[in-house]
């Protein structure tokens, strides 16, 4: 495999839009969707980002998504992209999401270098923690998911089509509560004293119990740790959760002292990408 083959990755859209989730909601970004991912959340809502194709086009755009030619992009191709798509604006923060970027890790060090001082965000699910150790200073925030171990179906390994340049990380996904447990924690600790958030989505199909070995686990290891619960979109059969559960859990992060905000997906009510 050429050298230069090892830092593609196959991008599904790149958009300037608002921030809707996690500790910079609100802000104007520019989102870099990069596609592939081996968890299969109950409530994810893009998971049209989970497989990797023959024939896939990236789409890059504002409001108007665009095709180019392939999906498979260079670090410098990315950059390229997100001036397009900022359509000679503002630079604005660059917020890397998925799919799960972290199986694209040389990819997410050559783009570091290709934007210069501007901000990089990173959104991860938190699963990979030997590829976030690898990557992580060329981030300036990271916002990792908390994922309750009933939200998780068992992850499929990612099927590469025999054209695609490059293999992802080898990295597994983790498999089972104890795998899940020892990924979350070593990713909570990477991120100590780091601008950083933990996103717990929430959803009506859980009790209060279900959350507890997060909080524990943030108390623990990463105290400090801004703490978003997501309430679930309703999308592909999760539901919303009651404002008793949210209080629940509000209570629960209250008694281990950690700094917890309640925050739906706005750009779902902006109606914005």
């Amino acid at each position: 495999m050429a050298p230069s083959a090892l830092a593609l990755a196959p991008v599904l859209e790149v958009f300037a839009s608002i921030q809707g989730e996690g500790a910079y909601v609100g802000e104007p970004q520019t989102f870099l969707r990069l596609r592939g991912c081996p968890l299969r959340c109950r409530w994810c809502d893009t998971p049209g980002s989970w497989r990797v194709r023959e024939h896939d086009r990236a789409r890059v755009g504002g409001r108007e998504l665009v095709e180019r030619d392939s999906a498979w992009a260079s670090p410098f191709q990315a950059a390229c992209w997100i001036r397009d798509a900022e359509a000679g604006g503002l630079a604005r923060t660059v917020s890397v999401t998925g799919g799960e970027p972290l199986l694209w890790p040389e990819f997410l060090i050559g783009l570091r270098s290709m934007l210069g001082e501007r901000r990089l965000h990173l959104e991860t699910a938190g699963a990979h923690p030997r590829t976030l150790a690898r990557v992580l200073d060329g981030f300036d925030h990271v916002s990792l998911d908390l994922k309750p171990a009933l939200d998780l179906d068992p992850p499929e390994e990612l099927a590469l089509p025999d054209s695609a340049p490059r293999a992802a990380s080898d990295e597994p996904a983790p498999r089972t509560r104890d795998d899940w447990r020892r990924a979350r924690e070593a990713c909570l600790e990477l991120v100590r004293e780091r601008d950083a958030c933990g996103k717990i989505v929430v959803s009506g199909e859980r009790s209060a119990a279900d959350f507890v070995p997060l909080f524990d686990e943030v108390e623990r290891v990463n105290p400090k740790l801004l703490v978003v619960l997501q309430p679930a979109t309703p999308i592909g059969g999760a539901t919303a959760p009651s404002h008793a559960l949210l209080e629940a859990l509000l209570d629960l992060a209250a008694e281990r002292a950690l700094a917890t905000r309640v925050l739906p997906q706005v750009h779902r009510y902006l109606r914005v990408p």
